[in-house]
């Protein structure tokens, strides 16, 4: 194996590892904030459907209290570590 395999693979495989982990966070968060807001019914369609509910108070509390939040910018950051991820898979897999 070569470096820029090494290399690669290793911002892809701790990126999807972190990626995993603040997705759990992230997923209980949106599950807690929809309780506390909107209330037991929310909080339930929440841990139904994670994907289309993060998305839904990602624009909700951003635009209520802002973008800058620690709520939306962990959501920013999690999409982040998937372009960090497919980077990483990019640089593994280039061939010269």
């Amino acid at each position: 194996m070569s470096i820029r395999e090494y290399v690669g693979g290793g911002i892809m495989g701790l990126a999807w590892i972190v990626a995993s982990i603040l997705g759990l966070v992230i997923h209980v968060w949106t599950i807690v904030i929809a309780f506390l807001l909107s209330g037991l019914f929310a909080a339930v369609l929440t841990l139904v459907f994670p994907v289309l509910s993060e998305i839904y108070w990602f624009f909700k509390i951003g635009s209520n209290a802002g973008y800058g939040t620690t709520y939306c910018v962990s959501i920013m950051a999690y999409i982040g570590l998937f372009g960090l991820g497919f980077l990483g898979a990019m640089i593994a897999s280039s061939r010269n």
